[in-house]
């Protein structure tokens, strides 16, 4: 048997013989095309490799990845471009530790609905986890845009991407190790209260009755109540769950804290909570872009969010996000893959189609910065742009 990675299959990809994955189960019988979404699921499942006896006898050529990208422009940043090559080879890393931690708080999120035990030091290791992708590359969040997984809970899949930007910004703050993995820990346990709130009402997928949104709004009070009954977990950690939904006005719920009296985890929390919410997919809604999700955060900032933290949440973010889909004004189409903080207007994009919208074949690169007679005229969602986030990021 031949073993083949998962990351290097491709949608129409055909073998001459059955391929399997675990030596057993047949993923793709012979002569029949593989298909994107079954690759995808491999990926989310975390299986690393397929088996076969076969030969690839069809195989579409995808957009080029070889790391020797190709510009114009000799001017671009070299730090940027070394830093999206080497987030490129991290996809399969991601998979396994966004897999390991959302596999850990499925278990953990049913054992707090049943009332019983978890260990502390699981969560622990999968949070340093976290934190050393992001220490390695910060832009390594861009996979959780397209990797929606609408087959799991989506109360934890979200909990795990919270956990994703709050220590984002963590990481921003400089905040210590210690006060990484506090913060690490409270927010993969944000969602901990709706596991008490009848399973009807969280998945209802029509707008909630009032007695139906006062069971939701109990959720951080269950999560505080159900987290500091743990002998491991502290006072400061239970209270990022409870209060998460506490707004900078004093207009947020369960107590109407206002300003710093809300637990600085929290208010970090609050800002990662409705950004991640509003760029992931959910089976009653389509997801924002990026740059819509943070103009929304802006919009309403200036009530709900602490000021400080969310100029640190945008700085880090900048105005078009790592992962918006944009127009130029040649009509070509691209994604942005990185900015210069001082120029924030002027990204580094990825192209993927020319201004004839064909899809370029090689990988280029445009620093706006550099490339004056180039600039942005619209921010596109994925169906205005003709493309599949998840295709783009995995090379399909």
């Amino acid at each position: 048997m031949k073993k083949i990675q998962v990351e290097n299959l491709k949608p129409e990809m055909t073998f001459s013989k059955a391929v399997y994955i675990d030596g057993k189960n047949i993923f793709a019988e012979p002569n029949v095309p593989l298909k994107e979404v079954d690759i995808k699921k491999l990926m989310k499942w975390g299986v690393n490799f397929v088996e076969t006896e076969g030969d690839i006898i069809h195989h579409e050529p995808a957009i080029s990845t070889d790391p020797a990208i190709k510009t114009k422009s000799p001017a671009i940043d070299k730090d940027i471009l070394e830093k999206h090559k080497q987030l490129l080879q991290m996809r399969k890393q991601f998979i396994e530790i966004h897999n390991n931690a959302c596999n850990l708080i499925e278990q953990i999120y049913t054992a707090i609905r049943k009332d019983l035990s978890f260990s502390l030091k699981d969560i622990q290791k999968n949070v340093n986890a976290i934190l050393g992708l992001l220490k390695e590359n910060s832009n390594v969040f861009i996979f959780l845009n397209g990797f929606d997984d609408v087959e799991r809970n989506y109360l934890v899949t979200h909990s795990v991407n919270v956990s994703f930007y709050s220590l984002l910004i963590g990481l921003a703050l400089n905040y210590t190790d210690q006060q990484l993995l506090e913060l690490g820990t409270g927010t993969i346990l944000i969602d901990a209260g709706m596991t008490k709130v009848p399973v009807y009402v969280v998945h209802k997928q029509s707008i909630l009755t009032d007695s139906e949104f006062q069971l939701v709004k109990a959720h951080p009070i269950h999560a505080y109540k159900s987290l500091i009954g743990y002998p491991d977990i502290s006072d400061t950690v239970a209270s990022i769950s409870l209060q998460h939904h506490e707004q900078f006005d004093g207009k947020g719920y369960p107590r109407g804290l206002k300003g710093k009296d809300i637990n600085e985890y929290a208010r970090i929390a609050s800002i990662a909570d409705s950004y991640e919410a509003q760029t992931s997919k959910r089976s009653y809604r389509e997801k924002v872009g990026a740059y819509h999700a943070m103009k929304n955060l802006v919009a309403s900032g200036v009530n709900k969010f602490d000021p400080e933290i969310l100029r640190v949440f945008l700085s880090i973010m900048s105005v078009y996000p790592v992962g918006s889909l944009i127009e130029l004004n040649d009509k070509s189409i691209g994604i942005v893959i990185g900015s210069i903080v001082e120029k924030p207007l002027r990204p580094i994009v990825k192209l993927i189609f020319d201004s004839n919208r064909e899809k370029i074949a090689d990988t280029k690169i445009i620093n706006l910065i550099d490339d004056s007679s180039k600039y942005i005229t619209k921010v596109l969602d994925e169906q205005e742009a003709g493309i599949n986030l998840f295709d783009v990021l995995w090379n399909f």
